[in-house]
């Protein structure tokens, strides 16, 4: 079996998850608060039951062979009330990354993957300033007593939280609030900061941030307006505040106090065609999945050459290390997100070949899980789930992926079957 492509020794290829959707009974976070209150049609419940199943899961990660796994800690599990420090579910956090590193997976941390403790949002949560300690408290207490970890991530998609829970309203806390929205993110940037600072001294720390890879739907300069003012916001203005001090949103641009991060995950999954609109509730921006034939059930196609577009441009923007933090697809079929695990892949390479800093990539997702509003039919992952007994069954997508992983290669015959002929 000869190689076609042969990734560096150094590459890691991982799975990822995140605590919400695949625990279960995390009774104490804001999710849970609108789940029992009717905001969605599905409730988490006992999600994945990972919660109790974590070894059985960890165990067959090291039998697939994938050597990283990134997951999150739930913060109201750790302080399920606000002066309460729950030490058994941190020692279950400990047993899962002494597990990981017993099977040789490497573990990224992320310590906020949008839910919050419930008595933190009553609290005024994210858009209180002065609410930013009780976050610092969580990553100092988590930081100290969790050792031995070498990549955390601060927040997995600010953008998105606050475009989903403080601009359209559909999470909670349900705010449809540009201001708001604006003060929410300055407040996440300065929380990151203030975490970056502990989180430092014992590893390396970065942020999951989502990109899309927007396009213009014609050469019509409001269409090219439009499409600029969607992909700064949603997609570089957080981070130029971040790294630069200067915030840009849909609202306004902000000085902001500038911070570090050792390294930058990227999240991504399609990409938008972009036209100007003349609805003022839209924001004057019309937005359409890019339309490649092959659609997830997601209702947006994949794109895998936009995964290189984005990596490219976040990485001539800032100069910092990269991670695949998400790619996956919700799909009936598996060949079909095999074709796509082999296409991303094939432009994650070619971005390494252009010296484009790529350190790894993580697939999301592990398993199958809650998808947030959308609840548990969008299949995303390596391995299925039986939501009435939680039996665990790799799919044909998994053992794939446990040969690119072993090897850190696509060989010919994936190539044939499943790659694309020319990555132009």
């Amino acid at each position: 079996m000869s190689y076609l492509i042969r990734f560096p020794d150094y590459f890691i290829f991982g799975t990822a998850t995140s605590s919400h959707q695949i625990e279960g009974d995390n009774k104490y976070n804001d999710w849970w608060d609108w789940e029992t209150r009717g905001k969605f049609k599905v409730r988490s419940g006992k999600a994945c039951n990972h919660w109790e199943l974590y070894k059985n899961d960890i165990e067959l990660m090291a039998k697939l062979g994938y050597n990283a796994y990134r997951f999150s800690i739930e913060w109201s599990r750790i302080f399920p009330r606000k002066d309460y420090i729950d030490y058994s579910a941190i020692d279950r956090y400990k047993e899962i990354v002494d597990l990981l590193q017993k099977h040789s997976i490497e573990p990224m941390i992320t310590l906020h993957h949008f839910t919050n403790p419930q008595w933190f949002m009553k609290g005024g949560g994210w858009v209180k300033e002065e609410n930013i300690r009780y976050f610092i408290r969580y990553v100092d207490l988590i930081v100290n007593e969790i050792k031995n970890v070498k990549y955390w991530i601060t927040f997995n998609e600010p953008v998105i939280y606050v475009l989903q829970g403080y601009i359209s309203g559909a999470w909670p806390p349900g705010i449809k609030n540009l201001k708001v929205a604006d003060q929410v993110i300055i407040n996440l940037i300065k929380a990151h900061n203030e975490a970056y600072n502990i989180l430092h001294k014992h590893g390396y720390v970065g942020i999951a941030k989502n990109l899309i890879a927007f396009k213009p739907s014609s050469n019509k300069k409001r269409d090219i307006n439009a499409y600029r003012k969607i992909d700064i916001a949603f997609n570089w203005g957080f981070l130029d505040g971040l790294l630069n001090g200067e915030l840009k949103t849909l609202r306004s641009t902000y000085k902001v106090e500038s911070g570090e991060l050792d390294f930058l995950g990227i999240n991504y999954y399609s990409s938008y065609v972009i036209k100007h609109s003349w609805n003022p509730f839209k924001l004057y921006i019309d937005a359409k999945p890019l339309d490649t034939g092959l659609w997830t059930t997601m209702g947006y196609c994949i794109y895998p050459k936009g995964l290189y577009e984005v990596t490219k441009n976040a990485y001539e923007k800032y100069h910092k290390e990269i991670f695949i933090t998400e790619n996956g697809v919700a799909v009936k079929d598996d060949e079909l997100r095999i074709l796509s695990i082999v296409r991303h892949l094939q432009y994650v390479y070619r971005a390494l070949q252009e010296n484009i800093d790529v350190r790894g990539y993580f697939y999301w997702s592990f398993m199958d899980n809650f998808e947030w509003d959308k609840g548990f039919e969008q299949r995303f992952g390596l391995v299925e789930i039986d939501y009435n007994t939680f039996e665990r069954k790799p799919r044909k997508s998994a053992y794939v992926y446990s040969e690119i992983a072993r090897t850190k290669s696509i060989s010919d015959e994936l190539l044939q079957k499943y790659g694309l002929d020319k990555i132009d």
